[in-house]
């Protein structure tokens, strides 16, 4: 008898082969998806949990100066790291065996004691034990790494790796590549250059302009990993090699950063200076930035410090520690800024340039033009002053320029009128950051035509209204004397790849030509007369043809502390050779505080600012090429160079050096000089004196040096020739009736041998 299924078996067989047919298809379809459709997806997971990527860091691009030498390089340095989970499996080892002590000592606590040491000793500072142990422990149940120090140079790095060899620690302290950045030439430049942060990004100057181009592509190293993440011989091993960054040549000529920082510092220590100075040099006709210093500034080295004397002294008196971290952090972030381009202030008279170039070129006025100046002039219900203490009376433009005459300027503007005022204005560049490739340029603050009403309109004229960067009155002061071109300034000359090629050049960019040849050629003319005119001014270089025009404005939105006083600005700006304009410097002094000693504030820009743009273009200028030409007048003031008479007979000594109006003292009954004061190939003001002495045994006379600084020429020259010391006028002001003493090459109270030339410098105290 056959046995048959009952209807209810047959339902719950059909039932299972249906959940079978479901399930096995349910299966193939994820298979499919796992193997085609998502396959992607989960070999990269696989891919995770089997291998392991060390990153390959990228040197990031060098940055040199113009000359090729070396600004800014990356260096191969290590990350020093911990396997804190060695610890933890050490431990676990421990816990399951009762015998796992050595002398006493569990293995676990010589590792963790051993590695503590090591790096405690080798790395100092903030890895100290504590923190080492701390570095070591913490997580070690799933951390497999730990960074305990960035940036460790290659020695240290080799000395932790032995002593750690030698303590028998495996691989529970590591290193990994990583790189460096140097700054050779300390902080020359640093408001240029920049630096790079934690993870290597530049967050200033051209480091971060740039950063795109030099930070280069971190490589890769895939390689075969075990479940605990140990690597594993893989002949596959894939390595993605680092992309170098490419590197900089910058305009800069670090010969002449050099020079003008060494010369802006010492103005700002001269003139105790409250809130930093600025100064640029540039290519008068490409933009290209030679020079761009902002002092007091900083070690890119070394960028946390603070290196201002002054905010050091702020600090000082702050007990609160929020708000000294908070004070010091602010004081930080000013010296890291370039004052030259993130920075406003009024332009004071060196804007009159703009003002005279504008009213030429519509020929509103011309240079023959008079302006009448009373000290003060009426503008609608304003009184507006001179800042002169006498009347300049009648006179031409040139003059008016000379004298820097604010009434004259006020109508040399009310001539051109508020609307044509505003369009040279913006074609001057002054409503627009100039362009130049570097980051945190700031927005200038202007008038509208629509908001400007005569007072504004006459105030604005001699630069007392807007405020705009030093870099963009550098610029619109090129156009006006390199035949009326507006040029954007750049401070990369060129990028190159890591094989030396050029992948980019900057190319002189003009924006547009603002006024004619014609009217340059005028301006450049009347700014050399400023500088020599009246017998010239205190940026008269003897030999050189100099342009240039001084600028002292008073701050309107600061007073100072007691609120009882003004601030000024101070400044200079000058271009060389004047006929043919190639280098313009300009140097911006903010709030000078020192005073002269009649307590009077020291503050016009002919005296501030001044001295460090002649004393760089002195040394700039036959740099470059451009050596003195001398007049008649100026080969006579340079006196004669004094010839070598040791060994010769006194008599023939004296009729030598009297043959070239020089005066002899004789010390000594010898026959023969055995030396003389001044030595030879020096220059010794004719009619000055000449010490020979003629004893073997001779003892040098000595004087101390006078103070001669605030006294006429006719009054230092008597000084210096009762102390028995030769006196040499030096470059500046020295043919002006009213110049005084400015300068002197040795301080008062030094001790000199009798007949040493001082050289002493003058200026116009009250040069607008």
């Amino acid at each position: 008898m056959s046995y048959q299924p009952t209807n209810k078996m047959r339902k719950n067989l059909t039932l299972i082969i249906i959940l079978f047919l479901a399930f096995t298809t349910w299966i193939l379809v994820n298979l499919f998806k796992t193997s085609i459709t998502d396959n992607t997806k989960y070999q990269t997971l696989a891919n995770e949990n089997q291998f392991g990527s060390t990153v390959v860091k990228a040197h990031r691009g060098s940055i040199y100066d113009t000359n090729g030498k070396i600004l800014a390089q990356s260096a191969t340095v290590y990350s020093i790291c911990v396997n804190p989970h060695r610890i933890y499996e050490q431990q676990q080892k421990e816990a399951k065996d009762d015998n796992s002590k050595t002398n006493g000592i569990l293995e676990s606590e010589r590792m963790l004691d051993a590695t503590a040491t090591i790096l405690s000793e080798e790395l100092g500072g903030e890895v100290n034990y504590a923190y080492a142990v701390k570095k070591l422990t913490e997580n070690a149940a799933n951390s497999q790494w730990a960074l305990i120090k960035k940036e460790v140079e290659k020695p240290y790095a080799d000395r932790i790796i032995a002593r750690a060899q030698e303590e028998k620690l495996g691989d529970l302290i590591y290193t990994e590549l990583d790189t460096k950045r140097y700054y050779p030439q300390g902080g020359l430049a640093a408001a240029v250059i920049g630096f790079t942060n934690f993870d290597g990004d530049g967050v200033y100057g051209v480091e971060s302009y740039y950063n795109e181009y030099l930070k280069g592509v971190d490589g890769k190293i895939i390689t075969a990993t075990d479940a605990n993440g140990n690597e594993m011989p893989y002949k596959n091993d894939k390595i993605y090699d680092a992309q170098d960054g490419n590197s900089l040549y910058l305009t800069i000529d670090m010969n002449l950063q050099y020079q003008v920082e060494k010369y802006l510092e010492q103005q700002v220590e001269a003139h105790d200076v409250d809130n930093r100075a600025c100064a640029i040099m540039m290519d008068v006709n490409t933009g290209a930035i030679l020079a761009m210093a902002s002092t007091p500034g900083y070690d890119l080295n070394d960028r946390n410090s603070i290196y201002s004397d002054k905010d050091l002294a702020i600090l000082s008196e702050i007990t609160d520690e929020e708000e000294y971290n908070q004070t010091y952090a602010a004081l930080r972030e000013q010296q890291w800024k370039n004052k030259a381009i993130t920075e406003l202030y009024y332009p004071g008279s060196v804007f009159k340039v703009i003002t005279g170039s504008a009213a030429l070129e519509e020929r509103v006025i011309s240079l023959n033009s008079t302006f009448d100046c009373g000290r003060e002039i009426m503008v609608a219900d304003t009184l507006m002053h001179c800042w002169s203490t006498y009347s300049h009376g009648t006179q031409d433009f040139t003059t008016a320029m000379t004298n820097s005459c604010n009434p004259a300027f006020i109508q040399i503007g009310q001539a051109l009128g508020k609307n044509k005022f505003y369009d040279y204005f913006k074609a001057f560049g002054f409503t627009e950051p100039t362009g130049i490739d570097l980051p945190g340029e700031a927005t200038s603050i202007y008038v509208n035509t629509s908001e400007k009403g005569p007072v504004e309109l006459a105030s604005s004229s001699f630069g007392q209204t807007n405020k705009i960067t030093p870099l963009q009155m550098i610029t619109a002061y090129a156009a006006t004397v390199n035949g009326g071109y507006l040029v954007t300034p750049y401070v990369v000359e060129k990028i190159v790849d890591t094989n030396g090629n050029v992948i980019k050049t900057t190319e002189p960019s003009i924006k547009r030509q603002v006024i004619s040849e014609e009217t340059s050629a005028m301006m450049r003319q009347v700014l050399e007369d400023v500088v020599n005119t009246k017998g010239g001014s205190n940026a008269y270089i003897k030999g050189y043809s100099i342009g240039g025009k001084s600028g002292t404005s008073q701050k309107q939105d600061k007073t100072n502390e007691t609120g009882n006083e003004n601030l000024y600005v101070s400044s200079y700006c000058a271009f060389a050779p004047a006929d043919d304009p190639e280098i313009i410097m300009l140097v911006m002094v903010d709030e000078p505080t020192a005073r002269d000693q009649n307590g009077s504030l020291m503050y016009y820009g002919s005296v501030v600012a001044v001295p460090a743009v002649v004393n760089v273009l002195k040394e700039a200028l036959p740099y470059l090429g451009y050596y003195p030409e001398y007049t008649e007048e100026e080969l006579e003031a340079l006196g004669v160079t004094l010839p070598s008479v040791e060994g010769e007979s006194v008599s023939i000594a004296k009729t030598t050096l009297e043959a070239l109006s020089l005066q002899v003292t004789v010390i000594g009954d010898g026959d023969k000089v055995i030396a003389q004061v001044p030595e030879s190939k020096v220059a010794v003001p004719r009619n000055g004196k000449v010490i020979l002495y003629t004893e073997e045994n001779y003892e040098t006379e000595y004087t101390e040096v006078p103070n001669v600084i605030g006294y006429s020429v006719s009054d230092v020259n008597a000084i210096l020739t009762n102390a028995d010391l030769n006196f040499m006028v030096g470059d500046g002001a020295a043919n002006h009736s009213g110049a005084v003493a400015y300068s002197q090459n040795y301080a008062e109270g030094n001790i000199v041998p009798k007949g040493t030339i001082i050289e002493v410098t003058f200026i116009i105290k009250d040069e607008g």
